[in-house]
């Protein structure tokens, strides 16, 4: 191609010489644009309204090399601006959409609730939320466009889009025959993409790299398909130390056939869930599999979680402890990304997971709350708001985590998810797949003993031995304090310190009458533990669908200071029939 323009070039050189047209020869009068025309070799300027009328037409003069934002170099002609890229590979596109400036996925609406700044969300107006009857969760669509010198009617293109300039990982956008695409699902922060053609014989063409900057304001709201609504990437949000939660890994969507129209997921929002967020693995946190997508060749998992079912349950959280260690136990497993979990709406019982998750990953409390009612921007019936009091209002779990010891939420989280039973070991492991830079260092002083590494007197150890997500009756080892029988737990302290402990224990009985402190009797080291003077209901007990036992962290007391070295404490039941599954000193 490029020889064949050189000829074409120089052919013209010799008619126009002979002609007098170069170079402001016989002019006839003509007024010439200052614009000029190019091609690869060659540029000239044309009689305004006679094309065919030119003059200063000359070889390319360029200037010196550089390097362009993603490292090809290229050199500029001196007098008509002409572009030329060195390495060859522009694949016969050209005039590719470039971007001076960064590009934004929020909508105006979008974009003013997320710089809201007059308070904090928890405390925003709730005539200021979205109010859930309408899907406008999705992003804003970017125009690209471009040229191609083999372009034909059987010819289509594609997008592709990495957060690597290696376009390693690279999503998909698949377009028409026309010259241009509506892009969607950008990463916050850098992008690199490419065009390509396939033609008759699917032999693709790619064009070179470009390069794009999306505004890093959180989050990463997602387009699959015309019937999906509130679904986002987890990454993206920068933590509090600096680091950042990885793209492309977890993604909460609504359950499928829930977009208040009662549709299954279209072929389109298939494509892009399996094509371009790549997803290997469904979480259903819904206690109904109808809600499941079962996407070929993805692994499915169902934690059953439960909502207030009627259940005389104190809050999400009291009523799905089981359930949230079983979905950090997962979250573990680097091997099952990308993963996308969802209930019905992905709302309530999705929303719990996302708090406690980007509590531990060290997301800032105000930047919890903003996250959680952005899923006002789905089409999901009716507002979710924070600090009414009502069952779905997540203030009614977070003010408890809130009590736990930490000097921040963030701490507070970590201690809750220990004292429910989720090993550090599994915490450390979601924080290495999830953080890249700078993670949260948490305290290393918690003490948490199981049921099984207890003695115990005139009671039986019980196990579940758990095969699946789905099986969350009972802690994996616990014992039931009936009137008389014991747990006692020795403990080493490392250092000396001010200490509490937690019983991790559960009875399905809300009562408001029954307390605490009349249910079990404790000591440290042979000391009594004033307990504190809390009912069933206060303490989270209850059951949730199918009669299964809520089971919460409650307080069992004050220890003081506390010297290092071995310590024993022991918890004797007196009434009720306490089940207990660990003891916590934090």
């Amino acid at each position: 191609m490029r020889k064949n323009k050189m000829v074409a070039g120089i052919s013209m050189l010799f008619l126009l010489t002979g002609c007098g047209l170069l170079n402001g020869g016989n002019s006839g009068g003509y007024t010439y644009s200052q614009r000029y025309k190019y091609d690869d070799e060659f540029h000239w300027q044309e009689a305004i309204g006679h094309p065919e009328e030119i003059r200063n037409y000359g070889e390319h003069e360029f200037g010196e090399q550089k390097l362009d934002v993603v490292g090809v170099p290229y050199r500029i002609c001196s007098i008509c601006r002409y572009k030329e890229y060195l390495d060859n590979e522009s694949g016969g596109f050209s005039n590719v959409t470039e971007f001076a400036s960064d590009v934004e996925i929020h909508t105006d609406y979008q974009k003013r609730y997320l710089s809201y700044a007059d308070s904090t969300y928890d405390k925003m107006p709730q005539n200021s939320y979205p109010d859930g009857s309408k899907n406008i969760s999705d992003p804003v669509f970017t125009k690209i466009m471009w040229k191609y010198d083999q372009h034909k009617s059987d010819i289509t293109y594609s997008l592709s889009i990495s957060q690597n300039e290696d376009m390693e990982d690279s999503i998909v956008i698949m377009g028409d025959n026309k010259q241009e695409i509506d892009a969607y699902n950008f990463f916050l922060g850098t992008n690199y993409y490419r065009v390509n053609a396939i033609d008759p014989y699917g032999e693709t063409h790619s064009s070179r790299v470009y390069k794009l900057n999306v505004d890093k304001t959180f989050p990463r709201n997602l387009y699959v398909g015309g019937r999906m609504t509130n679904c986002r990437d987890t990454g993206g949000r920068v933590i509090s130390t600096g680091g950042v939660i990885r793209q492309g890994l977890l993604y909460r969507t609504c359950g499928n056939g829930y977009n208040q129209d009662g549709k299954k997921i279209d072929d389109e929002g298939k494509y892009i869930m399996l094509n371009q967020l790549k997803v290997k693995t469904e979480l259903n946190l819904h206690n109904n599999s109808s809600y499941d997508f079962k996407f070929d060749g993805t692994s499915v998992y169902a934690t059953l979680m439960d909502y207030a079912d009627g259940s005389p349950s104190k809050h999400h959280f009291s009523r799905n402890t089981e359930s949230v260690k079983n979905v950090f136990e997962l979250l573990a497993k680097k091997e099952l990304y990308p993963i996308y979990y969802h209930c019905r709406i992905g709302t309530d019982r999705t929303g719990l997971i996302a708090i406690l998750l980007n509590g531990v990953l060290g997301v800032k409390l105000n930047d919890i709350y903003q996250d959680y009612l952005f899923s006002n921007f789905g089409k999901i019936g009716s507002k979710r708001k924070i600090g009414t009091n009502e069952a779905d209002d997540i203030s009614n779990y977070i003010n408890e985590i809130k009590k736990l010891p930490g000097a921040s939420f963030n701490e507070q989280c970590y201690n809750a998810l220990l004292t429910i039973g989720v090993p550090k070991e599994t915490i450390n492991k979601v924080l290495d797949i999830f953080i890249e830079g700078e993670k949260p260092v948490y305290s290393d002083n918690q003490i948490v003993v199981a049921a099984k590494d207890m003695e115990l007197r005139n009671c039986t150890l019980s196990t579940s031995n758990k095969t699946n997500f789905t099986e969350r009756d009972y802690p994996s080892s616990y014992v039931t304090l009936v009137n008389g029988a014991s747990a006692t737990a020795t403990f080493t302290l490392e250092e000396m310190g001010t200490r509490t402990a937690y019983m991790y224990v559960g009875n399905n009985d809300a009562s408001s009458t029954k307390m605490m402190e009349s249910s079990v009797i404790a000591t440290i080291d042979g000391q009594s533990i004033a307990i504190p003077s809390i009912s069933f209901k206060e303490a989270g007990m209850g059951y949730c669908s199918g009669n299964r036992t809520n089971y919460y962290f409650v307080k069992l007391g004050d220890l003081g200071a506390m010297t290092a070295g071995q310590h024993i404490i022991s918890v004797t039941g007196a009434a009720n029939n306490l089940i207990l599954g660990n003891i916590a000193i934090l």
